[in-house]
């Protein structure tokens, strides 16, 4: 009985921070430069979106130029976006400049996919400048719903 408590309790814990309206959890990882990147959802000076994606993933390819229309429209000045690369052995510094993208890479991502209970590419978290995660994409949503939910999140106007 206690094993299963025990199990129980590790599993609302592992998953909880990726509820809506959970806090977002500190991280460190490593840039395309090699530059250390740090996370620090209590001193954040825009809301972030956290994009867990994997250079072979087809439904990441189908997301991110939906996230990246919304990165355009919201600006630099208005929103982070981490694109932490996870599963993966390509080379995303060249999938993501020869798709056109400007996120913030974060390279070998795993242990912070595994920090939020990610298990599966494309995962999206958006925290809020306060630091609670305010949305989170749930496995198979259209591309199209999550630039939606995204939109209305940060207040843009939809396309």
């Amino acid at each position: 009985m206690r094993t299963l408590l025990l199990g129980l309790s590790l599993l609302l814990c592992s998953t909880a921070v990726a509820a809506d309206g959970a806090r977002a959890l500190p991280w460190q990882g490593t840039g395309a430069n090699g530059e250390s990147i740090r996370f620090d959802p209590d001193h954040l000076q825009r809301p972030a979106v956290l994009l867990f994606w994997a250079t072979w993933c087809p439904y990441c390819k189908a997301l991110m130029p939906h996230v990246q229309t919304v990165y355009d429209a919201a600006g630099k000045a208005r929103l982070d976006v981490y694109a932490i690369d996870i599963k993966d052995d390509g080379d995303p510094v060249a999938e993501l400049r020869e798709r056109g993208q400007t996120f913030t890479l974060v390279r070998d991502g795993d242990a912070i996919a595994d920090l939020y209970g990610i298990k599966g590419t494309p995962g999206l978290l958006l925290v809020d400048r306060s630091g609670a995660v305010v949305y989170r994409r749930v496995g198979g949503d259209a591309a199209e719903a999550v630039e939606a939910a995204l939109r209305k999140q940060l207040g843009l106007p939809g396309r």
